[in-house]
């Protein structure tokens, strides 16, 4: 670790873990910016825990000058050899070659251990609106908060989770470390892994919402606005995801379309704004802090698509917001509308 200040707990401070190599630099300083942007004037400092996997050199200089640029903020690199030591064992057992899925379930390896909350975030996200609310929830009887995962039906069933349970998206979690460390969440997710017959739950988010699955608070979905949410109307949006009634209402889901606090580019076939033919309705607002972000002069080098792979995903954006909703439920549930499609 480089430069670690002994003060991050408080009221006036936020801490936020990010993880990110040299693919999503650029997105990595989107968001940092946009956080600080919107974030600075209700902290006393924001400090940014970065896991570097591998981030070019010319690359930090840009998320490092953010530092100069905004003084609140604090920016501390931490490495993966730790928690890359701990895996060796069960390498074999994951699904995901890329280790870097992984690294957030290890926090507890390489965070320091005076802080008492922080929320991660993935690198795909842009904040619009200060995190103090969000930051200031009241989670001491809880070891993370999130938002409800729009295939949380689909995942509930296949996990094989109660009625009860909930099904959590984990791009965004507001986690207490305090109690994570003393419930000794880290010793049960590397039991899980190592104990686990069927490979196929050994997803980082299955992990996360199996093992955490009566420690979770639900937040509202503004907190994590997924694409999804910005494309179907209400009603359409519950009978395609059979989203069970009570998981939030109308209101909210208004909410989260009209003033989002978070809004993450999940992979989709609306696509995401460093993506090639991206349709994605908030694309500007991507774009909006990447003008202002050390990043401003830097033209974004779209991965070519071809022209079959745009094809599909209109298609398939036709059935989201056009075929009736039992038979886009029924595809979507039967991974007919596959997301690997779409992932670029």
């Amino acid at each position: 670790m480089v430069g670690i200040k002994k003060i991050y707990c408080g009221c006036g401070m936020m801490n936020v873990l990010l993880i990110s190599d040299e693919n999503y630099a650029l997105q990595l300083t989107v968001l940092m910016t946009s956080i600080l942007e919107n974030s600075s004037n209700d902290f006393n400092e924001i400090n940014f825990f970065i896991v570097n996997n591998g981030i070019a050199e010319n690359s930090l200089e840009k998320v490092k000058s953010l530092e100069t640029k905004y003084e609140k903020a604090k920016i501390t690199f931490l490495s993966t050899d730790k928690i890359e030591r701990s895996l060796d064992g069960v390498r074999d057992r994951l699904p995901i070659k890329n280790l870097s899925y992984f690294y957030r379930l290890f926090m507890d390896l390489i965070l320091p251990e005076d802080i008492d909350k922080i929320l991660y975030t993935d690198s795909d996200i842009v904040v619009d609106s200060s995190l103090a609310q969000l930051y200031n929830e009241d989670i001491d009887d809880y070891v993370v908060a999130g938002v409800i995962d729009i295939n949380q039906s689909i995942f509930k069933e296949y996990l094989d989770m109660g009625s009860e349970d909930v099904y959590f998206n984990s791009g965004v979690l507001l986690v207490n470390f305090q109690k994570w460390r003393k419930d000794k969440i880290q010793d049960r997710i590397m039991d899980f892994i190592k104990h686990t017959t069927d490979k196929d739950l050994l997803y980082d988010q299955h992990i996360l919402n199996h093992v955490l699955k009566d420690d979770i608070k639900i937040l509202e979905p503004k907190n994590n606005v997924l694409t999804h949410m910005f494309t179907l109307n209400y009603k359409r949006f519950m009978g395609i995801f059979r989203i069970e009634d009570g998981v939030f209402n109308e209101k909210e889901y208004l909410e989260a379309q009209l003033n989002p606090r978070v809004v993450h580019y999940i992979g989709s076939p609306w696509g995401r704004p460093w993506e090639q033919d991206c349709k994605h309705p908030k694309t500007d607002l991507f774009f909006k802090y990447k003008d202002i972000s050390p990043w401003a002069n830097d033209k974004i080098n779209y991965k070519p698509m071809n022209k079959s792979l745009m094809v599909k995903k209109a298609i398939v954006r036709f059935i989201f917001l056009s075929f009736p909703v039992r038979i886009t439920s029924y595809m979507n549930k039967n991974n007919i509308l596959n997301l690997r499609w779409f992932v670029t």
